[in-house]
């Protein structure tokens, strides 16, 4: 962990994927909540709460420090994140007849 918190590069890259990966999953997880979907809502949870416990120990560390460049892949990762979650669900509506 000591590697990672010390790369900025490093830092950057897996914040900004599990960012992406935890935005993206938090968009499944509240279509499948809202549509009662219970075993891809918990698996979607789990997997959920994994990317977020990464995503913020590494953007936490790189605040408090003051390294911006896993910050700014932070807040890339949740615009992309939201992006491609709701682009998903839009999918599924349509699929659906919604």
């Amino acid at each position: 962990m000591e590697y990672i918190l010390n790369n900025p590069w490093l830092s950057a890259i897996i914040v900004f994927v599990s960012q992406i990966v935890y935005i993206y999953l938090r968009t499944l997880n509240i279509i499948h909540t809202s549509n009662m979907d219970i075993r891809p809502a918990l698996i979607s949870s789990i997997w959920l709460s994994f990317t977020w416990l990464i995503s913020m120990a590494i953007g936490l560390n790189s605040l408090l420090t003051g390294d911006w460049l896993p910050v700014v892949a932070f807040l890339i990762g949740n615009a992309l994140g939201t992006y491609y979650g709701m682009k998903r669900g839009i999918k599924n509506d349509e699929k659906n007849g919604d």
